[in-house]
């Protein structure tokens, strides 16, 4: 009977939507007066702070995985749009400068969401990379832009993660994420939902030819489970550091709204699909070596937590002294830090944080507060990232009521 009124109130969106949000009210007025689990944590002193923000426009990069500071750390790049932009409407693609203090609009695309952005990131000290449509062809398109001279080159097909030299990128169906992730893709229906169709892409650069090297069928069908009807998508894919490989997470929903997912391994030499993970849950990761990467996900044993998986054995283990509740962590160059963040918490506080590796000790570096009309695929996850040079920490954040980038300066560390 339970599964039924589940699979009903999950069936109607308005009603599902109504619901969650009055839940979130319901568990902040429960929070009032209760302490934070991590208000005992020593603080990490950090220098100035630095809020890149325009009047009237969110300001925000995107994902963790990639730096908004480019080598030096002379320009910070982000998206702007309108206070009130809905998908397809136009965002800026800007940079604000560390020394002077200034901010000016390099270019414009109307692919971008509010988790990834439009994938925008530096390829060179003056060269980014960003997503855009082609709005006389109808296509996606992968830009290139050198913020000094102006010139520019596109290549077919948006990218989503770029090998070690920026000479190869892997590209996703983005019309797929936006249909069944939403927050993650573009509403332009560009690519085929035909499953033997759709599915990962490699673009090289240099000849402008992507090519389909792993498709969304061949995916179901590894190791396949009784899910084949259900809503599919391949999602957080990447280069392993040595590219033999590639990483991706394989997710479905399946009966009454819940969403499955495991992390697959496919051998580009090979050509054969492995299945790292496949406990019903694996969420964000980062990579801790060449052979081994961090992942927030449930193990063979039903714990759940970040733990290290090696790509190669498969084996895995537990990480101590980290927080217990999904983030975003990425190692620091020389593996000594992790940086990570929580979502909001029932009276909506956001914590961002570092866990020194040698002692596994945790800080606190900042708490952020968000609205409540920040949720669901309308959140701001901090999606904290490193500097280059791991002087500084970048995390997106709502705690000015609207959308910014806030820059901390960790020299200390």
């Amino acid at each position: 009977m339970f599964g039924k009124i589940k699979r009903f109130i999950k069936s109607n969106d308005w009603l599902f939507q109504g619901l969650k949000q009055g839940l979130l009210y319901f568990r902040y007025l429960k929070s009032i007066g209760r302490k934070s689990k991590y208000g005992s944590l020593p603080q990490f002193e950090v220098g100035d702070n630095i809020i890149v923000y325009a009047k009237g426009r969110h300001c925000w990069f995107g994902y963790y995985d990639k730096s908004p500071l480019n080598e030096g750390s002379s320009y910070a790049l982000y998206l702007s749009v309108a206070k009130d932009a809905k998908d397809g409407d136009k965002a800026e693609v800007c940079l604000y400068n560390m020394q002077t203090k200034e901010q000016r609009v390099i270019g414009e695309t109307r692919t971008w969401n509010w988790q990834q952005g439009a994938m925008e990131q530096w390829i060179g000290k003056e060269t980014v990379s960003y997503n855009s449509f082609d709005e006389v062809k109808k296509v996606y398109q992968t830009v290139r832009l050198n913020v000094n001279t102006g010139v520019k080159t596109s290549t077919q097909r948006a990218a989503y993660f770029y090998n070690r030299d920026f000479t190869k990128y892997l590209s996703l169906n983005f019309f797929r994420l936006d249909k069944f992730a939403k927050g993650y893709g573009y509403p332009y229906s560009v690519d085929s939902m035909d499953i033997e169709r759709d599915g990962i892409w490699e673009v090289n650069v240099k000849d402008n030819e992507p090519r389909l090297i792993l498709s969304l069928h061949e995916v179901m069908a590894y190791e396949a489970k009784d899910y084949m009807q259900c809503q599919h998508y391949i999602n957080h894919v990447a280069y392993c550091p040595d590219e033999r490989y590639i990483i991706f997470i394989h997710r479905w929903q399946v009966k009454g709204g819940e969403f499955v997912s495991r992390l697959m391994k496919y051998d580009l030499q090979e050509k054969k699909l492995t299945a790292l993970l496949d406990n019903g849950h694996v969420s964000h990761y980062c990579w801790k070596s060449d052979k081994e990467l961090m992942i927030f996900a449930t193990n063979e044993r039903d714990e759940k937590g970040y733990m290290v998986v090696n790509i190669e054995t498969g084996k895995n283990y537990r990480l101590d002294g980290l927080p217990t509740e999904d983030g975003h962590p990425t190692y620091s160059d020389d593996k000594k830090w992790v940086v990570t963040d929580t979502y909001p918490n029932n009276h909506r506080d956001q914590y961002l944080f570092l866990y020194r590796v040698e002692d596994k000790k945790l800080f606190r570096v900042d708490k952020l507060h968000s609205p409540f009309k920040y949720f669901n695929e309308n959140r701001c996850d901090l999606h904290p990232r490193w500097s280059m040079d791991n002087r500084y920490l970048l995390a997106d954040n709502t705690a000015q009521g609207m959308r910014t980038l806030k820059i901390y300066d960790i020299r200390h560390a």
